[in-house]
């Protein structure tokens, strides 16, 4: 009974710790730990949308080492850019293909961050499924979600006549050598 007091006294202070320290080398101290317990899933979803960079991190982290899918998919639809970016960036890392669709949609994000992350995430996942709506990416303002399409397309496959395309008209150097090598050239 006492040690079911004293774990229950942890999980609480971690939680605490995870959305009041001031600190957030705290804070992130306490999204590692929650996400080695699988304790607080919610918890650490809140924290996808701390203010500092690496706690965000940290609880992505640990949304992967619980394979939390569903609160992903779910944090996709936030508000907060920065949160949605960590989610397609946790999906991709999972590889589940039930994240396939709702990264889909996010490659419609009016956040260019959110595009590239999702795209990657597709990328991860390679099901052919997500072909058609990674396409119109190899023409997005954004170069970074441009590569990220690319390299999407190359491992999802079927896409060489877009990418020869896109390879002609692309103007970041960057952007070109992700494509040639989504083609599988030098």
């Amino acid at each position: 009974m006492e040690h079911e007091y004293t774990v229950d006294r942890a999980r609480e202070g971690l939680n605490l710790a995870l959305s009041g320290a001031d600190e957030a080398r705290i804070r992130s101290m306490a999204a590692i730990l929650i996400g080695k317990t699988g304790d607080d899933v919610a918890a650490l979803v809140l924290a996808l949308g701390d203010a500092d960079k690496g706690v965000r991190a940290r609880a992505m982290e640990g949304l992967v080492a619980q394979r939390a899918v569903l609160p992903l998919i779910h944090a996709l639809q936030d508000p907060a850019w920065r949160v949605r970016y960590r989610a397609a960036e946790g999906l991709g890392r999972i590889g589940d293909r039930r994240a396939v669709q709702a990264l889909v949609r996010a490659l419609r994000d009016g956040k260019d961050h959110v595009r590239y992350m999702a795209a990657k995430a597709l990328g991860l996942i390679a099901d052919p499924a997500a072909r058609e709506a990674l396409l119109p990416l190899l023409a997005d303002v954004n170069p970074p979600a441009r590569k990220a399409a690319a390299f999407a397309l190359g491992r999802v496959g079927g896409a060489d006549e877009a990418l020869e395309t896109a390879l002609v008209a692309e103007p970041s150097g960057a952007v070109r050598r992700a494509i040639r090598d989504a083609l599988g050239r030098p």
